[in-house]
């Protein structure tokens, strides 16, 4: 039932119980009116009866003196006083009065009538005969004249009856109507309080049920459809229990291949942990975290197109959904890594499980343009222990699928306390997922070194920005440590984008010590030289920061440059269309092909440290340093030596032409903001 319905019957009750009310009380108090004014009557009646009474007294006085003395002379005046008695009793009697009573006033009338034919005869009567005459009147005067009086008395007491009676009944009925007000306002409260509580369980306990489902939705629970309710709220209820499913499952999973997101995953996770933690260990309790990497997914995204990328992992999603079991928990964590939850599973039967969906995968080929691309994964497995956290064995999974990986790609590693391996991988290397935890909760932390100038007197502070990052335990991580993790799940240009702003930020707030500054160095990883977003984020920061662009130079390495000169070019030049410089790092480490000095736009040359540390013990190192001044000079470029930690290379580099040192014999690195 609808509510209006609802409504409606609630408008009826109330103009029902009140129509009933008004005409049961109409009805009283038209009867007390009615009573009230018959006893008004009575009491007027009684008037006219009291003085018919006096009246005929008078004319009963008159004619006994006429009939009984014989005074003729008073005949007339009785006369008139009898035919006058006689017209008011007929003005009286009507349909109203009782019966008896309006045969008593026709019995007085006729009595009147009869005493007023004697006076006539009296009156006709000669002196001589009036005597007798009057002797002989006298005894039927005497029975008529006491009849009348009868009559009289009669119905002075009758009407004196009636007076009483209608008293009584209107008293009677007054007391009615005033009992039957208190009951009619009981009846109506009750009313009231009846439709209040039916509206209440009908409508208002739906809406608070509605609203109890809705906070409790919000809180992460289920739902509660409210059945038992106005048609309306049970189809608002079904849209909202169709709408938190429709948000709740939009939050729990991935759009593209209909598996868990990570979220999700971590959630169930969590939940998997403290449920083993609360229960025996039993072996058929047993669970395995699968870490699933794809290899080679980006070489198809990027040769054959998103669309073709997309595909890939579809098709990669609906094999793990087939090779699992009802109960395991299937993830896409983000990019190209999936994560299974292996719940009451031996060890052998979780490899087994890990080895199907492999094989499964490297079965997928794909065809682009005459060319086919084969898809395998890495594959990390790791067993939950009765005190490991979620982050822990997402931390375990990860680095076994890290050595999978590292073992050469399409292969299954099995987490093991006793291998050293993994240990040694595990206390090296932190996971993706702490990594990213590190960029939400700005758990980096800048350092910088000075840049000493070798050629000419220090005219400004030069220096390089360095990166470090808070630990599990507190301690301070040096990139060696997360870099890797980085490159290989492709976040390095999150960081940079990190780096950038918190530099920006802080000499925004100290424009003072911005003045006394010549240079501050940033690095940049390979990923973000073809990384359109970040490019225009630089660009859009300097603008916005207001730092001079002249200040700022960014450090790329060689062997990152020249994965895509082009692309690097171009995003070089936009750059330094700002006034920021550029400079090559580790240059010499890896191609070493001079050539590309020629085809980037860099501003300086920083020789690789390990050259540098060697070039006084080394020859082949030496002559390579002074080869590498010689080019910067004939590119008219500045050349910077790393590693430097004693005087001797000091010397040595000044010789050479080195324009700038850098190392431990100048300084080390320092806390951008000393705490």
């Amino acid at each position: 039932m609808r509510i209006r319905s609802y409504l409606a019957i609630l408008v009826f009750a109330c103009l029902l119980g009140g129509y009933t009310l008004e005409q049961v009380l109409g009805y009283h108090f038209n009867h007390v009116q009615i009573l009230a004014s018959k006893h008004t009557q009575s009491l007027l009646r009684a008037k006219d009866f009291e003085r018919i009474e006096n009246s005929t007294s008078q004319f009963l006085v008159s004619t006994d003196l006429v009939i009984a003395s014989g005074n003729t002379y008073l005949i007339f005046g009785a006369k008139n006083m009898g035919d006058y008695i006689s017209t008011e009793l007929s003005k009286i009697q009507d349909a109203n009065l009782s019966p008896a009573l309006n045969a008593e006033i026709k019995q007085t009338i006729i009595a009147l009538k009869k005493i007023n034919s004697y006076l006539d005869t009296i009156g006709k009567l000669p002196e001589k005969a009036l005597i007798a005459h009057l002797q002989k009147l006298l005894p039927d005067y005497d029975a008529v004249s006491l009849s009348l009086v009868k009559s009289i008395q009669f119905m002075m007491s009758e009407t004196n009856q009636i007076i009483t009676q209608d008293a009584l009944s209107l008293e009677q009925e007054k007391h009615f109507i005033s009992n039957a007000s208190w009951i009619a306002r009981g009846i109506f409260l009750f009313l009231i309080i009846a439709t209040w509580w039916w509206a209440n369980r009908k409508i208002c306990n739906p809406l608070n049920t509605l609203i109890a489902s809705s906070h409790n939705a919000l809180a992460g629970n289920d739902f509660q459809v409210s059945d038992d309710a106005p048609t309306e709220i049970t189809e608002l209820s079904n849209d909202f229990k169709l709408l938190t499913q429709t948000l709740w499952h939009q939050a729990s999973h991935d759009p593209l291949t209909e598996l868990y997101n990570r979220r999700a995953f971590e959630r169930n996770l969590n939940a998997a942990i403290d449920h083993k933690k609360r229960t025996s260990t039993i072996n058929e309790d047993n669970r395995f975290l699968c870490f699933i990497d794809l290899d080679y997914f980006k070489t198809i995204n990027d040769t054959c197109g998103h669309a073709v990328g997309d595909q890939v992992l579809v098709d990669v999603a609906r094999i793990l959904k087939q090779k699992v079991r009802n109960y395991d928990t299937v993830a896409r964590l983000g990019g190209d890594e999936f994560a299974i939850l292996i719940n009451r599973c031996p060890v052998d039967k979780a490899l087994e499980i890990a080895e199907q969906i492999k094989q499964s995968i490297n079965q997928l080929t794909y065809h682009w343009q005459g060319e086919n691309f084969q898809l395998s994964a890495s594959i990390g497995i790791a067993p939950q222990i009765n005190d490991s956290s979620a982050t822990e064995l997402l931390n375990s999974a990860d680095i076994a699928c890290g050595l999978a990986k590292n073992a050469g790609r399409n292969s299954v590693y099995l987490y093991d306390t006793c291998d050293q391996v993994f240990a040694d991988n595990k206390q090296k290397l932190l996971s993706v997922h702490y990594l990213n935890h590190a960029l939400n909760n700005n758990l980096f932390i800048l350092y910088k070194q000075d840049i000493v100038p070798l050629q000419q007197q220090k005219v400004g502070k030069v220096f390089e920005i360095l990166l470090r990052m808070l630990g599990n335990d507190g301690k301070l991580l040096s990139p060696a440590c997360f870099l890797p993790v980085a490159e290989r799940y492709q976040l390095t240009g999150k960081i940079d984008r990190w780096v950038i702003n918190a530099v920006c930020d802080h000499f925004m707030a100290r424009a003072e010590e911005l003045k006394s500054i010549k240079t501050i160095a940033i690095n940049l990883s390979g990923h973000s030289l073809t990384d359109n977003e970040l490019e225009t984020f630089i660009i859009n920061k300097l603008t916005q920061s207001q730092i001079p662009a002249t200040k700022i130079c960014f450090e790329i390495t060689e062997t990152a440059a020249i994965k895509n000169i082009n692309r690097a070019r171009l995003f070089m030049n936009n750059i330094k269309a700002l006034g920021c410089q550029f400079s090559l790092d580790d240059f010499g480490s890896g191609h070493s092909s001079y050539a590309y000095i020629k085809q980037l736009p860099t501003d300086k040359i920083k020789i690789d440290g390990a050259i540098v540390a060697n070039m006084l013990t080394n020859p082949i190192d030496f002559t390579a340093v002074k080869s590498i001044c010689e080019i910067g000079k004939a590119a008219k470029q500045e050349v910077i030596a790393e590693f430097v930690e004693d005087f001797r290379l000091v010397e040595a580099l000044t010789a050479l032409g080195v324009d700038y040192a850098q190392g431990y014999y100048f300084a080390r690195p320092e806390p951008l903001v000393v705490v």
